[in-house]
């Protein structure tokens, strides 16, 4: 989906097709196939080919062909491709400015693609396929970019931030990497980081003590102190008073149900070392200083129904319904990871090794950054060609039904596959082809 320059501005929309072109990719070939292949993948996915429309002026073969040689080309970097996202995020995010960083991980199914080069047992070990783990940066609790991806192989670890096979060690050294790595990118912002509970360790806490984080406590049975008394966090939330702070409204597959929400927050010292685990067994007891931290929890309560409970580390000094609330936008990295596997196929590639692979997600991910930016658009204009897209991509109309990344995709697709059909055909043809189809598919043509 070309946008122009000028509306991309006025939108304060990341122009990638103008930031691919000054990219550091040492070819201007190179780096006009890149926005090329950008713009293609906006137009449309295909689970059994590369994934994306050619222009009007090629065919799919010869386009498809260019296309794995320039994802096999050793002068386009991972660092190049990243670039122009790199950028971007410089522009959405201004100094003074804050923003949420979203981390986390996930599984990418590759088990029937036996010409795969370089695969790992993922999941439960009987999966095989890449973990795939991103920082998605999230302004105003709108989704803006991935900061950082790392595709994980047998190999090692492809990461954005440098071209070189980095070892693997353990998913929370990753999260460090991430950390001081999008900390580098987007310097003098207010940013505050959001884990889900498979990070909660006590070195990353440490890790994270200079900056703004919020983590889903895992290990209740951890003992600290509290008063100068030694206890685990459960047996001390027992005691903790929790209060009112309204009503909440959870969207489920066929209807919407309300929940009270009661927070309650206390503070507490980790002393324990850290026994962060490597490859699935357990390091040397990694001590450290001593580290306060401030625990909220949530409660969903409705009559009749179990509470849901969140347990939350955080050093925020906001209300315990702020942090609530900005732990809620960590839900964006999981639309993002659906995003990416049923929006453009992820798991359907036919790329041979992770290398092509992380080249294209990288790519992808410019894609999905401009659809989730129309998503998000406000004029007139914009807002008239999004309700028209969704309606083709399944949208019922109700204004109670939230528009979608996925649901545009799919709109997208079938409006731009309709468009090359006018680039490649006249008029007439195209007549002559719905009266042809007639007989097959019904009454397609309307007199």
């Amino acid at each position: 989906m070309k946008v122009g320059r000028e509306a991309a501005q006025r939108r304060g929309m990341p122009n990638f097709q103008t930031l691919l072109e000054s990219s550091p990719l040492p070819d201007l070939r190179l780096r006009r196939r890149a926005a090329e292949l950008v713009q293609s993948m906006v137009r449309g996915q295909s689970s059994n080919s590369l994934g994306c429309l050619s222009p009007a002026d090629r065919t799919q073969e010869s386009f498809t062909r260019g296309a794995y040689r320039f994802f096999d080309n050793d002068d386009v970097t991972r660092t190049a491709l990243h670039r122009p996202m790199q950028e971007a995020l410089r522009e959405l995010i201004s100094p003074s400015e804050s923003a949420s960083v979203a981390h986390d991980l996930s599984v990418l199914n590759y088990s029937g693609h036996n010409r795969k080069e370089d695969l790992i047992p993922v999941g439960n070990d009987r999966t095989w396929g890449y973990e795939l783990f991103q920082s998605l940066i999230i302004k105003s609790g709108v989704p803006v970019g991935a900061a950082v991806t790392e595709l994980r192989c047998s190999q090692g670890i492809l990461s954005s931030e440098q071209d070189e096979v980095i070892p693997f060690v353990d998913h929370l050294e990753q999260a460090e990497r991430a950390v001081d790595s999008v900390e580098k990118l987007l310097p003098e912002r207010l940013l505050t980081h959001l884990f889900d509970r498979e990070f909660d360790d006590v070195k990353l806490l440490r890790h994270l003590a200079e900056r703004r984080y919020v983590i889903r406590c895992r290990m209740l049975s951890r003992i600290v102190a509290v008063h100068g008394e030694r206890q685990s966090i459960w047996k001390h939330l027992e005691s903790l008073e929790l209060h009112h702070s309204g009503e909440v409204t959870r969207r489920l597959a066929q209807s919407t149900q309300t929940y009270s929400l009661w927070v309650g927050e206390t503070q507490v010292t980790l002393t324990k070392p850290s026994l962060r685990g490597v490859q699935k067994r357990r390091q040397k007891p990694q001590p450290g200083v001593p580290l306060r931290v401030r625990v909220v929890v949530s409660e969903l309560r409705q009559p009749g129904v179990k509470p849901l409970r969140w347990v939350l580390l955080t050093n925020l000094t906001e209300s315990a319904l702020s942090v609530v609330e900005r732990y809620l936008e960590r839900w964006k990295i999981e639309r993002l990871f659906y995003f990416e596997k049923i929006g453009f196929r992820l798991e359907c590639w036919h790329q041979e090794n992770a290398e092509r692979i992380a080249k294209r997600l990288l790519l992808v991910q410019m894609a999905a950054s401009a659809v989730y930016q129309l998503s998000q658009a406000t004029d007139d204009k914009s807002i008239q060609v999004m309700h028209a897209l969704a309606k083709l991509g399944g949208w019922c109309g109700r204004k109670r039904t939230p528009i979608g990344p996925t649901m545009l995709m799919r709109g997208a697709l079938l409006f731009l596959g309709a468009m090359q059909l006018i680039q490649l055909h006249k008029k007439r043809d195209l007549f002559a082809m719905a009266r042809t189809l007639e007989p097959y598919l019904g009454q397609i043509l309307r007199r």
